[in-house]
């Protein structure tokens, strides 16, 4: 990491080794900013020793090297993700910076789509996916200071929720009663965690008198490595308050000291677990995200205070929460529906009424 010099400016160093005397030999980097010092170390390390002139830096060089200028600042998933991008994207990413243009970067996308994930062309990636593949390369231009203009990507998918409603959620709760996942659904449903938030409790979290569940950070796996991170965003970091019946659910759990993890389990463990018994019972197929889902969309039917929703849920702001998180079910709308049909009905009554008392 670059370090700031007296002058003002920045300078990063890569370590070349050691000479007879064990004096440590290092190439230095000073550029007028943090971020172009740490680039040129990073290019240096990535040329495998050699100094890379920007015209002959590839998009897959600077791709590398953004990745790895935000590693540890971007959640592990995130940096995954941008690593099966870099993978995966093919030969366009040898392309020199200073060729890239925006006919070829729009062909190259387009090729991304069409490939499909499993290279073939059978099914075509996610306009998500694009977007994704996207964001990742104009980072990585803009960190090297490369505008090609506006593209032209993909429409965003409309996607149709299985957000589970009253009725399905009392057939939940049944079903998952005495399971080993009972208490991850009652904690995503009741108080809106998410599965890395749920696997990051600790028993030290619960305040059993105040009946609070503190919740501090978020824990998955990525391959065979376990993390744990902040939660996703700042409001994520909060308080939520749980029912008497949780509450007994986890004083009953065994284990020998307070600092243990409630649930045992990563994430992936939970999504299968909860599909399998879904399945199972005969139950509608629903993602455990959605109970996130009903938490807002329940709540909302019900006349609660959207603010307590959103500070439960740990959203930053209502947007994503009413845009994403907020559904309504088939009967709530049948009974809209008839209200609004009672409105017209009666206006309509009335210009009945005026019409016969003029035909009087």
């Amino acid at each position: 990491m670059a370090t700031r010099l007296p002058s003002g400016k920045w300078r990063a160093q890569v370590l070349l080794g050691t000479d007879e005397n064990g004096k440590r030999i290092v190439e230095s980097f000073i550029a007028d900013t943090k971020d172009e010092a740490d680039y040129a170390a990073l290019t240096f390390k990535l040329g495998k020793g050699k100094k890379v002139e920007k015209k002959d830096v590839t998009l897959r060089v600077a791709m590398r090297a953004y990745i790895e200028s935000r590693r540890g600042i971007l959640s592990p998933t995130t940096i995954r993700s941008y690593e099966t991008i870099e993978k995966n994207f093919g030969d366009y990413l040898d392309t020199p910076l200073l060729q890239i243009t925006k006919v070829n970067l729009q062909t190259a996308l387009t090729q991304y789509m069409f490939k499909g994930r499993n290279g073939n062309g059978e099914k075509k990636r996610t306009p998500k996916s694009v977007r994704n593949a996207y964001g990742l390369i104009n980072a990585a231009l803009k960190q090297n200071n490369v505008e090609i203009g506006e593209i032209s990507l993909p429409h965003k998918q409309e996607i149709e929720y299985a957000t589970p409603f009253d009725k399905d959620l009392i057939k939940i709760f049944e079903v998952f009663k005495g399971t080993n996942i009972e208490i991850p659904v009652h904690l995503a449903t009741i108080c809106s965690l998410r599965r890395g938030e749920i696997c990051g409790l600790r028993f030290s979290d619960v305040d059993y008198e105040r009946k609070m569940i503190r919740i501090e950070r978020s824990r998955g796996r990525i391959g065979s490595e376990d993390y744990v991170k902040e939660p996703k965003t700042k409001k994520s970091k909060r308080v939520v308050f749980a029912t008497d019946y949780i509450l007994e659910l986890i004083r009953s759990t065994e284990r020998e000291s307070e600092d243990e993890y409630i649930f045992k389990y990563t994430p992936d463990v939970i999504t299968k677990r909860f599909l399998a018994i879904l399945k199972k019972n005969g139950l509608p197929e629903c993602r455990f995200h959605d109970l996130r889902h009903s938490f807002v969309s329940v709540l909302s039917a019900h006349g609660i205070d959207p603010m307590y929703i959103q500070t439960i849920g740990g959203w930053s702001s209502d947007r994503v929460m009413r845009s994403v998180y907020l559904q309504v079910s088939q009967d709530s709308l049948r009974e809209k529906s008839q209200q609004a049909n009672n409105v017209f009905e009666a206006l309509m009554q009335h210009d009945a009424t005026e019409e016969k008392k003029k035909a009087q």
